[in-house]
C-alpha cells in the first residue's frame, strides 16, 4: 500500500513509518522541518518520499497533490498524526480565546482540510483507509486546551466514519495514552518505563492495515500499564 503520514518525521509518526516500512508499504512523510524529514528518510533506508510543509496551511493539501502527481504516488491510506501541544496552563478558563483557536486549527481544522482535499484520491486507492491519531486526553474531563481539541477531533472522526461507510473508505481512530518520544523530558511521571513506546502505536497501525478489506477497526484506546500520566 501507499501511505501518507502527516507529522512523520519524528515521534509517533516516525515510529508508524518504521513499522509500515518493515511491512513493505510505500511511504510519503509530511512534516514542517526539512532537516528532520531528511533524517527520517535516511533512518528508513531512503525508502520514503518526503514533503516539507506546514500542515495548518490551507494550501498544503493542494501542494501535496501536485507533489504526488509528479512522483506518481497514488495514495491508499492517509494517517493523520501531526498535532500541536502548546498549552501548559492546565486550565480551560484562563487561556485567551485565540489560544484555543490556534490549537483547534492545528489539531482539528487542518485535519478536516486534509481529508476534504485528499479524499477523492484516497477513494481511488486499492485499500482506502483514513487513520487518525487522537489521544486519551480527548476521552476524559481533561482541563487543557489540548484535551478540548482532541475531544473535538474524536467527534469529527466518528462522524467521518459514518459518512464514508457507503463509499467503502474505512476510518480508524486511535487514542494513545502517554507515549515516550524524544521531545518528552523524563521525570517521575514521564519516565520511559511509565509510558508507551512509539513502536506500540506503529505496530497497531501496521496490524490494522493487514486486516481484510471488509474489516475496519473503528476506535482503539491504548494506555500505559499504570494508566495515564498526564
Amino acid at each position: 500500500m501507499r501511505v501518507i503520514i502527516s507529522g512523520g518525521s519524528r515521534g509517533i509518526g516516525l515510529e508508524i513509518a518504521r513499522q509500515l516500512s518493515i511491512a513493505g508499504h510505500e511511504l510519503l512523510l509530511v512534516g514542517r522541518n526539512g532537516e528532520s524529514l531528511a533524517e527520517a528518510r535516511t533512518s528508513l533506508g531512503g525508502n520514503a518520499l518526503v514533503f516539507t510543509a506546514d500542515q495548518t496551511s490551507e494550501e498544503t493539501p493542494d501542494r501535496l497533490i501536485i507533489y504526488m502527481k509528479e512522483h506518481q504516488f497514488q495514495p491508499d491510506v492517509l494517517v493523520l498524526n501531526a498535532a500541536a501541544f502548546f498549552d501548559d496552563t492546565r486550565s480551560v478558563t484562563e487561556p485567551k480565546g485565540e489560544e484555543l483557536e490556534r490549537i483547534l486549527l492545528a489539531n482539528v481544522v487542518s485535519n478536516y482540510n486534509w481529508v476534504r482535499t485528499l479524499l477523492p484520491l484516497i477513494r481511488q486507492g486499492e485499500y482506502p483507509r483514513i487513520l487518525v491519531i487522537g489521544s486519551t486526553a480527548g476521552l476524559r474531563a481533561d482541563t487543557s486546551l489540548y484535551g478540548i481539541s482532541k475531544a473535538a477531533l474524536r467527534n469529527y472522526t466518528l462522524g467521518l466514519r459514518e459518512e464514508l461507510k457507503p463509499a467503502g473508505v474505512g476510518v480508524t481512530l486511535i487514542h494513545p495514552g502517554g507515549t515516550f518520544t524524544e521531545r518528552r523530558v523524563p521525570n517521575e511521571r514521564t519516565a520511559p518505563d511509565r509510558l508507551l513506546e512509539g513502536s506500540d502505536i506503529g505496530l497497531l497501525v501496521a496490524a490494522i492495515l493487514s486486516l481484510s478489506p471488509q474489516a475496519v477497526v473503528e476506535e482503539l484506546t491504548v494506555r500505559p500499564m499504570l494508566g495515564d500520566t498526564f
